[in-house]
């Protein structure tokens, strides 16, 4: 197992790294289409259905943080004391209903940690970070995995990871219910599963240098293939000497350029170049929306995990259209909580969400932007 806590100059090689994700040396290829589109407008005028605020603080100040959407109209929240609780926010009514709360020996101090959430079809999962009440674990910290309906209801821990597997915010880079199953990976490639039911947890691939793009898809930056990780299939990439990370169908990358960043199918079709920059080297969400920077400008930088900036870019590959996603005033984050986040893997899809004034979060939903099928 190679996830442990790391001095912080290692986490900056392993960022470092991770922009060397190269599907191949530069070569000849034909001249792409440029799109010079005139300033961007904001997300809120460009998908105002996929728009929502929501507050960030209950009534008595505790903070609240946006995590992912559980119906067409309805947002989770996880109030963030020392006994978490879990709220469903209606976005059309504004009211909130709870739907769990940590157990009550939750409400020691760092007895309860939530490092990560997923959203599945029917349950909704943390990976947490804690001590248990019980002489168990020796006192040491341990990471659990606990669940919930996602209707609601009462919690129950689903699996207790080993002595030896981290689940650090800072190093797991994904985590998602598949099935009756949780999965996660690290910013290290390492890729995880273990039964919900409880069981020990499996490593998929060992020793792989798969990045996982959404679960079963992943991409070998070195076989320059992407992989299905559930039947082992790969398919290969047509690399056109850019550094991509793709999802199933869809790729992005740098093109050489300063200012400008190629789109394309993994067979080399559908290539189009963007202005902007590439954002982390993430691939397309749902093979559809592109994160990038802003071209002409650096929006500060990310504060690891979630956050991605300042200001960031939405590419939508089906219609073409774009726009920005936090403030257009700042000029970079400053502080953690000033960064637009990636929310929750879900079914539908993720939102994004960033701090707004008077309390507020700005929330995008990405599954409304792509309830409707592209064509091509």
């Amino acid at each position: 197992m190679r996830w442990r806590i790391a001095p912080a100059t290692l986490i900056g090689a392993v960022a470092a790294l991770s922009i060397f994700l190269m599907f191949g040396t530069p070569d000849e290829s034909p001249e792409p289409v440029i799109r010079r589109p005139p300033a961007l407008a904001p997300a809120t005028e460009v998908w105002p259905e996929a728009v929502s605020m929501l507050p960030a603080e209950l009534e008595d100040g505790t903070w609240l943080w946006p995590v992912g959407a559980l119906g067409r109209d309805e947002i989770l929240l996880i109030a963030q004391a020392r006994r978490p609780a879990f709220f469903g926010f209606d976005t059309r009514t504004k009211s909130r209903r709870l739907l769990a709360r940590a157990p009550e020996w939750a409400s020691c101090g760092g007895c309860f940690e939530i490092q990560k959430t997923a959203i599945g079809a029917d349950l909704i999962a943390v990976i947490v970070k804690g001590y248990a009440p019980d002489a168990t674990t020796g006192g040491k910290r341990h990471y659990e995995i606990w669940t919930m309906p996602r209707t609601g209801g009462a919690m129950r821990m689903a699996v207790r990871l080993p002595e030896n597997l981290q689940a650090e915010e800072a190093y797991v880079d994904g985590f998602q219910i598949v099935g009756n199953t949780a999965v996660w990976w690290g910013i290290d490639s390492d890729i995880w599963r273990v039964p919900l039911a409880g069981g020990t947890p499996e490593q998929v691939r060992p020793g792989d240098r798969a990045h996982v793009s959404s679960w079963p898809w992943a991409h070998d930056a070195a076989a320059k293939t992407i992989i299905h990780l559930g039947t082992g299939e790969e398919i290969d990439v047509d690399a056109t000497g850019h550094p991509l990370a793709c999802d199933s169908v869809w790729c992005v990358g740098a093109d050489g350029r300063s200012d400008e960043v190629v789109v394309l199918k993994a067979d080399g079709g559908g290539r189009v170049t963007v202005p902007g920059t590439v954002l982390m080297f993430k691939p397309p969400i749902h093979n559809r929306l592109v994160l990038l920077r802003m071209p002409g400008r650096q929006y500060g930088g990310s504060f690891g995990g979630s956050a991605l900036g300042a200001i960031v870019q939405l590419y939508d590959i089906c219609t073409r259209r774009q726009a920005f996603l936090g403030s257009a005033t700042l000029a970079r984050a400053e502080l953690p909580w000033d960064a637009i986040r990636l929310g929750a893997h879900t079914p539908e899809g993720p939102i994004v969400y960033w701090r707004a004034g008077g309390n507020r979060f700005v929330v995008v939903d990405l599954a409304r932007i792509t309830a409707h099928p592209c064509a091509s």
